[in-house]
């Protein structure tokens, strides 16, 4: 599930709930406008066959870090600066994992494989 870049508070509490219903953890990708490396992950990264299966299993959230609720997400996951993928499990309000900047697609694999292992999903 892909969702806009200008959520509100209250649609990004829905989605929580949402995957808090359906047991699933959740995947936010920060992102700006102005960042370069966001372009090369979503180019190589994201759109990977192999990472968007993976994906497939989370709820998936993209979030401009400009924005008034990637903002205060950001500051709450800690996330550095954009690219950032967080692994949330939103029954226990807790970040399963947490990955930087343009990296490797295999970082990115062993921290939504290590989710998954988490989670105990078989489709990972």
């Amino acid at each position: 599930m892909l969702l806009s870049l200008s959520l509100s508070g209250a649609q990004v509490e829905g989605v929580l709930e949402k995957a808090r219903v359906l047991n699933k953890p959740v995947v936010f990708y920060f992102k700006s406008s102005f960042c370069p490396y966001c372009t090369q992950v979503e180019d190589f990264v994201l759109n990977d066959e192999e990472i968007y299966k993976k994906i497939s299993n989370f709820t998936f959230v993209e979030l401009d870090i400009r924005s008034e609720e990637g903002s205060k997400l950001a500051r709450k996951f800690g996330v550095p600066g954009t690219p950032t993928l967080v692994v949330y499990d939103p029954k226990q309000d807790k970040v399963l994992g947490m990955i930087f900047g343009s990296r490797p697609k295999q970082d990115f694999m062993n921290v939504l494989t290590k989710a998954c292992k988490f989670y105990n999903i078989k489709t990972c």
